[in-house]
């Protein structure tokens, strides 16, 4: 399961399209409190993914410009709450939640109209805590067709 929830993550990240977009606001905000922040273009990001892992979802990799990422050993409960507050403030909607020998994996979406426009994806364990933030153009409908094919076990909220 882990491994099927860290290749939909990858793809859902590098999906993105822009740097500037809600998620880019709270990433700099909080970047000075991150152990590590980078924003990687697509072309970068790609290289790092593995080409036996990307089936179905090479769909959505050739929508990939750019993504942020920030990864906190600390400050969890107040990142958590920042966290909490800008999905709010911002009507994200939860994507998914999945809890699975203490680490947590959540991912939230911003529609519009039937358009995926931006992803939020926090992964917490003991040690670590990720956030990934990437503006996209998928289509919801397409989105689903391609975890449908995965066969991803997945509860929606």
């Amino acid at each position: 399961m882990k491994k099927n929830i860290i290749i939909l993550a990858v793809a859902l990240i590098l999906t993105s399209c822009a740097t500037k977009s809600s998620f880019h606001s709270f990433y700099k905000e909080n970047q000075h409190d991150s152990d590590l922040s980078i924003n990687v273009s697509a072309f970068v990001g790609n290289m790092f993914v593995p080409k036996e892992d990307l089936g179905e979802f090479k769909a959505l990799l050739r929508k990939v410009k750019h993504y942020e990422l920030m990864v906190f050993s600390n400050s969890e409960e107040v990142l958590d709450k920042k966290l909490n507050r800008f999905i709010k403030r911002k009507k994200y909607a939860t994507f998914f939640r999945v809890a699975q020998n203490g680490d947590k994996v959540q991912l939230y979406f911003l529609k519009n109209k039937n358009t995926i426009k931006e992803i939020v994806l926090k992964v917490k364990s003991d040690n670590d805590y990720i956030l990934i933030g990437a503006k996209t153009k998928i289509l919801e409908k397409d989105l689903n067709k391609i975890i449908e094919k995965s066969n991803l076990n997945i509860t929606s909220n």
